[in-house]
Parts: structure tokens; sequence; C-alpha cells
């Protein structure tokens, strides 16, 4: 699928498709692109140490391979969005059975996270087998990733042609059910990053609650003070705050006339949609 954008000033065609053996993208994109010229180099604006200790602990060819018998267990575990050679945004998925199975041991399905090479380390092939069977035919796509510090690709509609590509793939593959983390629509744009889709934006594609995730009291507070100094027009200075995301964050003060406003920075929501 093209999607095309405005960049600059001139129109670019992002074409998304899901990943396959010829690219798989093992590691965190900190600065975009990411190619098969690069994909193995500590490249300007990269975070070296963390790239560096997951190579050198062979963590990354771990992931690689983990990846590439997803490949070949399910069709593909991410959709890509390529400008011209490059990946510039990434929307990993797995089976339910395995994110279940990664959530319940405390480990994190990120490609950043420690937890995760030591969780597939701990894995039998039988019980990966197993996992990736998937007697529920649920897929289950816990964050993407659209430019990370590229601001010119945010706020773009990349997120969701990669949602709409990834539906219709898993559709045709003979999928039932897809599945997404998503939080609050009233939490601002970066007490989560810009890696998952809120309930509203997820219910506007088809999407419908499954269930909810209490989330501990430390992290509940933390966000109930975050939305009032979003309505206050707090903002932090990050780098990747871009215009789009301060323009969520003005939405927050209108929303705390809703007197449930501070329940919902108690829990995180499961959006589900049938296939």
């Amino acid at each position: 699928m093209l999607h095309t954008i405005e960049i600059d000033g001139r129109e670019r065609d992002i074409d998304v498709r899901p990943m396959d053996e010829g690219f798989i993208v093992y590691r965190k994109m900190y600065v975009a692109p990411l190619t098969p010229a690069n994909i193995g180099c500590v490249n300007p604006g990269d975070w070296a140490e963390h790239l560096e200790e997951f190579k050198a602990r062979g963590w990354q060819k771990l992931i690689e391979d983990f990846f590439r018998r997803q490949i070949l267990a399910l069709g593909s575990c991410a959709m890509l969005a390529w400008d011209g050679d490059g990946v510039i945004g990434k929307m990993y998925f797995t089976t339910r059975e395995m994110w279940d199975t990664f959530r319940a041991q405390g480990a994190w399905y990120c490609v950043e996270h420690k937890s995760m090479p030591e969780f597939l380390l701990s894995l039998t092939e039988q019980e990966e087998r197993d996992l990736l069977a998937s007697p529920s035919r649920t897929l289950y796509a816990p964050c993407f990733n659209i430019g990370h510090s590229d601001r010119r690709y945010h706020g773009k509609g990349i997120a969701s042609a990669m949602l709409e590509v990834l539906k219709t793939w898993a559709g045709e593959q003979g999928w039932r059910r897809l599945e997404m983390s998503s939080c609050a629509d009233i939490i601002p744009f970066w007490a989560l990053g810009g890696h998952v889709l809120r309930r509203g934006a997820l219910e506007r594609r088809g999407f419908h609650l499954a269930r909810r995730v209490a989330l501990d009291p430390e992290t509940a507070a933390t966000r109930r003070r975050i939305v009032l100094e979003a309505a206050e027009g707090q903002c932090p200075d990050y780098e990747w705050l871009d215009d789009y995301g301060r323009a969520h964050a003005r939405t927050v003060a209108g929303m705390l006339a809703d007197q449930s406003w501070e329940a919902e920075c108690e829990v995180d929501y499961v959006m589900a949609c049938d296939l």
C-alpha cells in the first residue's frame, strides 16, 4: 500500500508492507531511516552503549532469528513503512499467546528491553512452536514507532496506514482477531511516547474495548500529575515533542470537565478488532 505524505513541500510515497526475510528490523530505530546498509552500525543519534551491549551479547542475532522464525510461522511479524530504500516506521506484532506469556513472566516484547532476549533464551523450541501455533488465531500488536526523532514523519497518518494494512493482511492470512495496546484519550502524548494509539483513535478504526489493564498506584499517580500539568500548558521540552504532540496536549484541558478523568489515568486498554 502506498500512503502519500508531504515533506518540505514535496509529496512522498510511503510504501507500507509486511516485513519479510529480505530485511528484518531487529533493533530500535533511533534515527530514521534504517536500511540494510546501516542497521548493523551505530549511527549518529543512536544510543551507542545499548546497541553495542546487545550486539556483544549476541542478543541482536537472537532477536533477528526469532523474527525470522515468526515470519516462517505466521507470514510476518511486523508492518514496515518504507521511504525509498529505508524503513521509517515499524509496527511489531506476534500471537496473543506469545504476548500473554511474555507479560506473565514480566518481560516486554520490545527490541530495546533486556527482558526480551532473556525471555527468548528461556523458551524451549517446543514452547515457542506452541505459542506461535495460536489456537485463538489472534495477533497482538503492542506498539509502533514512526520516524522516531525525525519529526517530518509525525502526524502524517502513517501509523493509521500501517494499521489498515495489518488488518487487511491478517484477514487474508486467516487470522480471526487483532488486539492492540492502548490508553485513554486524556493521556498526553509524552506520557507514553508516540508508540500507542489511544482508545478513541482505535474505536474510529473499528476496534472495541476488549479488557482493561489496571495500573499500579505509582504509575496512576504519575499520569494524574502529568494530565494536570498538560491542562495548565506545561509540556516538557523533549526534542520529539513536535507540534503534533503539543496539539494533542492542548485537548487535555477540555477533557477535565468529565469527572471520570482520574479513573482513566488508572488503566490501560486492550482494544480488539474482529477480522
